[in-house]
């Protein structure tokens, strides 16, 4: 077993919550009387930037406004229905059960990863969370990917990210170039070229198993 870190993504890796988020920002869209998004640009806007600058990318000057709409649906529903992507479960007892630790790298407020990690009944499975708004800049500045590792980062090839946008592959760039896994089951994926790229989360297991066979 070469790889003894994996920093996962939560929104779209390990929990199926696209559907909540999207219908947040169509709930937000709907109340200010605004065109909704389509729902992959709002993806591929989120992979790309901090969360504390989504709302005022899409909005502008109504960031304030779009906050008090998109957090009233979230705080509703976030949970309700929640489930966990297929294999999710299954991977993070693999990394248990191997000895390789887990942590958590995500744009979701502190407040609603939390409940949604006692939800699904993940809590216990990461050494360290890193949430939206508990640092200076979110995922992936190099500050919040440096915190995961309260500043001592490993060695790059011990280390793999996995998630589903781009924000993942930056931030494996900015942990000094580590390897980066995509989960993109329906092949969507458009940003930098990741390390390895899988439709099937369980499938990563047999990379971190077998990480010199690519």
């Amino acid at each position: 077993m070469k790889y003894k870190y994996v920093v996962f993504d939560w929104d779209g890796t390990l929990a199926d919550t696209y559907a909540i988020i999207s219908a947040a920002y169509d709930y937000a869209f709907e109340k200010m009387g605004l065109p909704k998004m389509s729902h992959d640009e709002l993806k591929r806007i989120a992979s790309t930037i901090q969360n504390r600058e989504m709302l005022g990318y899409i909005f502008k000057g109504r960031k304030d406004e779009a906050a008090k709409y998109f957090y009233e649906y979230i705080e509703k529903y976030h949970t309700k229905n929640l489930v966990a992507q297929p294999g999710a479960r299954e991977l993070l007892d693999f990394c248990k059960k191997s000895g390789v630790e887990s942590y958590l790298l995500t744009n979701k407020k502190t407040k609603f990863i939390n409940e949604e990690l006692l939800a699904l009944g993940f809590a216990g499975y990461f050494k360290k969370v890193v949430a939206a708004g508990e640092y200076e800049h979110d995922k992936p500045h190099p500050v919040a990917c440096y915190a995961v590792f309260d500043g001592k980062v490993p060695q790059p090839n011990e280390i793999l990210v996995i998630g589903d946008g781009e924000a993942d592959a930056l931030t494996a760039k900015a942990l000094n170039g580590a390897d980066c896994l995509i989960y993109d089951p329906k092949q969507k994926y458009k940003g930098m070229v990741p390390t390895y790229k899988i439709n099937r989360l369980i499938d990563a297991e047999a990379i971190l198993e077998n990480v010199d066979d690519r």
